[in-house]
């Protein structure tokens, strides 16, 4: 078979298509894999501008870490709005009962406390301290500085005494001793301490204690309340701005320090039976204890008029104290003594 020249020329053109089209495909893959290839580099660098960084998890620590953990700040709260009040009909009672049957009851409790304009400027501090040295932690309650007296406690209660109980109803001689009544009652600074004792062969709880104190007025009404609730003022023992603080610094008074002049409140049993002790330890450092300065700005008594008489007021005027110090005390309370 005899080929024309025309399609011997055309031979060589279908080749070299056939080649030009392989080689853009095989172009075209390398391209393709290497976009590939980019897209794989990019996707994660992609991922974290599009998704936002996790928040910090939970760290499981060990042992020995969790036991180098240790609180710096403690809890702080308040007692904004604080109050108990007692109803008429059923009036909020604090009764003591001794063994041998007698009681002592505070009753119609009410208790309330002025704030300050910032609720949680001033607040109290619950904190765990370490002394180091090898003596036990402390439990420290600091008090508001509440430099401006703004919080202001109001407290009135009924107080008896019966000399026989039973079934929870006197059956004996009920002494009514009045109402209790203190007003705008005030501490400043100061605060209450408390460890295990560290007096030897003794147990209970070790306590420091100190606050300046002052007292708008404490008035004991011997004639009491009403069934409507309304102190009755003809017979009264009125004191009027009590202060009591350090005397030295005019601030916060501390009558017992845990490290150098500790209080204690245990229970113990001797010769007699058991009892309730409190005591105030003799310093245990050469350093002075701590000197206290109390004023009372006014004190009265009134006595009712006989018969619609007027009543008759005796004003003894003001008492202070400059200087007075608790060196050592010593009390035991016993039942049925």
């Amino acid at each position: 078979m005899m080929r024309t020249p025309a399609a011997r020329s055309n031979l060589p053109g279908r080749a070299h298509e056939r080649a030009g089209r392989a080689r853009a495909a095989a172009c075209a893959k390398r391209s393709g894999a290497l976009a590939l290839a980019a897209l794989a580099l990019l996707a994660p660098a992609l991922a974290d501008a599009a998704t936002p960084p996790a928040a910090p998890g939970l760290k499981a620590l060990a042992d020995d870490e969790l036991s180098g953990v240790r609180g710096a700040d403690g809890i702080a709260f308040n007692l904004n709005n604080f109050s108990l009040t007692s109803s008429l009909d059923h009036p909020l009672t604090l009764t003591y009962l001794s063994p041998h049957g007698s009681s002592l009851m505070l009753s119609g409790l009410d208790l309330s406390r002025g704030d300050d304009p910032d609720l949680f400027a001033d607040p109290y501090q619950l904190s765990l301290v370490s002394r180091g040295g090898g003596l036990p932690d402390v439990i420290a309650l600091d008090f508001p500085l509440n430099a401006a007296g703004n919080q202001k406690w109001q407290l009135t209660a009924d107080f008896a005494h019966c000399d026989a109980v039973t079934a929870g109803t006197c059956t004996g001689t009920n002494f009514l001793g009045g109402t209790l009544q203190v007003q705008d009652l005030t501490m400043k600074g100061g605060g209450l301490y408390l460890s295990p004792s560290t007096i030897a062969d003794t147990q209970g709880i070790a306590f420091g204690l100190g606050t300046q104190l002052d007292i708008g007025s404490l008035a004991v009404y011997s004639r009491g309340r009403d069934a409507g609730g309304i102190i009755d003022t003809g017979d009264k023992l009125v004191l009027q701005g009590i202060h009591l603080a350090d005397a030295n610094t005019g601030g916060a008074w501390m009558l017992a320090d845990l490290g150098t002049h500790p209080g204690l409140i245990n229970a113990a049993t001797d010769s007699q039976g058991s009892y309730l002790h409190l005591q105030i330890g003799w310093p245990t450092t050469s350093a002075d204890v701590p000197a206290a300065a109390l004023r009372i700005d006014n004190i009265t008594f009134t006595t009712a008029g006989l018969n619609g008489a007027a009543a008759t007021a005796t004003n003894l005027g003001s008492a202070s104290i400059a200087s007075m110090q608790i060196n050592y005390l010593d009390v035991k309370f016993r039942t049925g003594q």
